[in-house]
């Protein structure tokens, strides 16, 4: 019996598992076929549908996560509607306590983050769901292989040693010869070059090469070449780097590949200028300055292109010198906040203390498993604290050389901060003073109303007083620039969406749809505004005739608290 036991136990644990593959397989599928996304959201939604209606929890998870993804790629920029369905994904998925589902969440989350340049939001995530990777099997994650090429991208960015290791681990994953394996490849030639190790760099790079030409993927091939220029550049061999560049630049514009276009541009202008060809950099930096001015996530690279443009002017356009240097402080600015050095310096501290954290608590663990080490465990302590006085020194020294960088950011973030919380308190006066007038309006209405049946001239007269305090608080075009002025300052991000994404909409539409942003209903705002409340509800079904499909997206942004 004691066998019989064990055996059907075994089973059904075998079937369990092959029920968890088949899962796991089935939501990779899908997600590989939701990577290239068009800008319909209405579309995303009907085809996604399926998702929502299963029985399944973790379809839903997975719903959110996708849905997200297209929110992000229609609104081409950081937005409220992700990052409510990101967050309510990873929220969803820990309910779960899947796993796999709750790494791939953040995973998911971390990647537009990353895209939109927003590396000091990401980081605590990354780290996170990088703790939890080492608490599951490699083959139970939910593409292991995206999974640990993202971890060592990141890695790379902040410049830490472990990004090869990461992106090496990922090739066990890589299926056959793919652009997958191609962009890895190539990614691991990065790291080597970035520790001037030519030799393997360029290895890795012929590599990725291969493979490129292989799949046919013109993409990654246009990539490698404007890598190589790099190495060649390093050694002296200029007109190879330059012929490379070029030919990389040619297969970027020819495919299309702004992005690579322009990474490639500005590496050839910086040759050209140390060669002092003028004239070809300046055009060339020129096309640069346009495609990254195009996206706030290229802002990096268009403050390379400013720095560049004010080199070859070399101060002999005082007027030109005077317009980039403004430009190039806003950029800065922008940057401090986002992937500046400052941010980037300070995320690999971060990932630095968590790893040095991670290794005291393993030493800790150590010593709780058994009295027997005890001595042991004092000599590994003894070589933590004198390890842990070693490194403290080294980052004191790395640290000073940055103090006044730091101070600098924490000043300019206590300035921002004493910014939003002016911003937070105008518009929330205003609404609470919003809400007050209609208090007002209703009391002096019913006023009005009990003086009606009187006709001496005092009741008169106090008829036309009571109906000029009423004018008075109805909504002037004054009062409502005012009010505007301080909505946008507050829902900044709410307000361009809704005019970017929503050009049928007039001033008067703007009216209401501000209003319903702060909770306002109908018979409020047609107090405020003056008007019937038949009026309201028929500007309403005007905006949603003029709108169409695009009126359920309007008013979920509306309805969203940020």
């Amino acid at each position: 019996m004691l066998y019989a036991f064990v055996f059907f136990t075994k089973l059904q644990s075998q079937k369990l598992f092959s029920s968890s593959k088949d899962l796991t397989t089935h939501i990779e599928s899908i997600i590989i076929k939701e990577n290239n996304q068009k800008k319909d959201t209405l579309e995303l939604k009907k085809r996604l549908s399926f998702l929502k209606e299963s029985s399944n929890k973790k379809y839903h998870i997975l719903y959110d996560a996708l849905l997200a993804n297209g929110y992000s790629v229609f609104f081409d920029k950081t937005n409220p509607q992700s990052e409510y369905h990101y967050l309510k994904s990873i929220q969803e998925a820990q309910k779960s306590k899947d796993l796999s589902l709750i790494i791939w969440t953040q995973l998911n989350y971390s990647k537009y983050l990353y895209f939109y340049c927003q590396i000091d939001r990401l980081t605590p995530i990354v780290l996170k769901a990088m703790e939890e990777s080492n608490q599951i099997d490699s083959s139970e994650m939910i593409l292991p292989g995206e999974t640990f090429k993202f971890f060592g991208w990141i890695m790379f960015t902040i410049e830490d040693d472990s990004a090869v290791d990461f992106l090496k681990k990922s090739m066990l994953y890589m299926k056959g010869t793919s652009s997958e394996s191609a962009d890895v490849l190539n990614a691991i030639g990065n790291c080597y070059f970035r520790k001037k190790d030519l030799v393997n760099a360029m290895h890795y790079f012929d590599k990725s090469e291969a493979v490129a030409l292989k799949t046919n993927d013109s993409v990654r091939y246009a990539k490698v070449l404007g890598d190589k220029a790099l190495i060649y550049n390093k050694k002296g061999d200029v007109d190879t780097a330059v012929n490379l560049l070029k030919q990389d630049i040619a297969y970027s514009q020819k495919f299309k590949i702004e992005k690579n276009e322009m990474y490639a541009s500005i590496l050839l202008a910086r040759i050209l200028l140390k060669l002092n060809n003028k004239i070809e950099a300046e055009k060339i930096l020129e096309r640069a300055g346009k495609i990254a001015g195009t996206k706030s996530y290229y802002r990096s690279s268009l403050k390379e292109v400013i720095e560049l443009k004010l080199l070859l002017l070399n101060g002999e356009d005082s007027q030109k010198e005077l317009i980039l240097r403004r430009q190039l402080k806003q950029v800065e600015e922008y940057l401090l906040q986002t992937n500046g050095n400052t941010v980037l310096k300070r995320t690999n501290w971060l990932i630095q203390k968590k790893k040095y954290e991670d290794e005291t608590q393993k030493i800790l663990l150590e010593l709780e498993k058994s009295e027997r080490i005890r001595n042991i465990g004092l000599l590994i302590l003894i070589s933590t604290i004198l390890s842990s006085a070693i490194a403290y020194g080294f980052f004191t020294k790395r640290l000073e050389n940055k103090r006044l960088k730091e101070e600098e950011y924490e000043n300019d973030l206590l300035m921002y901060e004493e910014k939003l919380k002016d911003v937070s308190s105008n518009i929330d006066s205003y609404a609470e003073n919003l809400q007050n007038k209609d208090k007002q309006i209703s009391f002096l209405e019913e006023e009005l109303e009990e003086i009606k049946s009187f006709t001496s001239k005092h009741s008169e007269q106090e008829k036309n007083k009571l109906q000029q305090m009423l004018s008075s608080h109805i909504m002037t075009d004054e009062n409502w620039s005012a009010f505007k002025r301080e909505f946008i300052n507050q829902y900044s991000d709410f307000y361009y969406a809704i005019i970017e994404n929503f050009p049928e909409v007039k001033e008067s539409n703007l009216k209401i749809i501000m209003l319903q942003k702060l909770n306002l209903n109908n018979y409020e705002m047609s107090n405020l505004l003056g008007v019937t409340i038949d009026a309201v509800k028929k500007s309403k079904q005007r905006l949603k005739k003029k709108l169409g499909d695009k009126y359920d997206l309007l008013f979920e942004m509306v309805e969203y608290k940020t």
